[in-house]
């Protein structure tokens, strides 16, 4: 009896020491991912308060072209969007973006499986399109200073933003669930992004800069280092 006492106290035990520890991982890991953050909409009152206030350009070159993503084509659907935005085009889908080249880096199963990594969405992208230029960032070496400068840059050029984040962060719910949506404008004074939701059962919204960058720093599981953000340049 005294030995199966021993046993449960200790299961009991292990299981507290196991939440403390992944509470105490997810508290001391780059940023806070266990507080949630403010977002609105952009139908919401305060969305369109910001809409106003915006550069819209961007959205609304995005925004022809917009398509919804597949199940865990996230990233997949953000490529294809940017690029035929920059190329005025219609000519890329969910389908034909999976040319040889890219199915070299990862494959369909593979995506509709697991996602993308920062890594394997930056190569497929220039396997696409070798004439652009296209940048990564990944978060914890690039910093929140870096970010915010190119986002006041943003309006002034003809690349597009595509960030990888985890929606769990923004929820306060940790650091899993990984998604890529394409940033569509910044307001500086509120210092709010403008995310366009590639995801058809969802709404465009804004985060603050620093709200996305934490959910920028959630690690990846399967990369098992944080998140980031790419510029395409055509």
């Amino acid at each position: 009896m005294k030995i199966i006492s021993s046993l449960l106290l200790s299961l009991i035990l292990f299981s507290c020491s196991s939440q403390i520890s992944i509470n105490d991982i997810s508290n001391q890991a780059l940023g806070n991912h266990l507080s949630s953050k403010k977002t609105f909409v952009l139908s919401s009152t305060e969305g369109q308060d910001l809409w106003k206030g915006v550069n819209q350009k961007k959205f609304s070159q995005l925004k022809k072209y917009w398509e919804p993503q597949r199940p865990s084509y996230c990233g997949v659907c953000s490529a294809v969007i940017v690029t035929n935005t920059l190329k005025n085009t219609k000519k890329l889908n969910q389908d034909n973006f999976f040319t040889p080249g890219v199915k070299s880096v990862i494959k369909p199963a593979t995506v509709s499986k697991m996602g993308m990594t920062l890594r394997e969405l930056q190569a497929t992208i220039s396997s696409v399109n070798p004439q652009f230029k296209v940048e990564k960032y990944y978060s914890h070496i690039s910093g929140l200073d870096l970010f915010i400068h190119q986002l006041k840059s943003y309006k002034n050029t003809n690349d597009f933003a595509i960030v990888n984040f985890s929606r769990r962060s923004i929820a306060g719910e940790g650091m899993y669930s990984g998604h890529f949506s394409i940033v569509a404008g910044y307001d500086i004074k509120s210092r709010m992004v403008l995310i366009l939701e590639v995801n058809g059962g969802k709404e465009s919204f804004w985060i603050k800069d620093k709200d996305l960058f934490t959910a920028m720093l959630a690690i990846d599981p399967v990369s098992k280092i944080p998140r980031g953000w790419l510029l395409v340049k055509p």
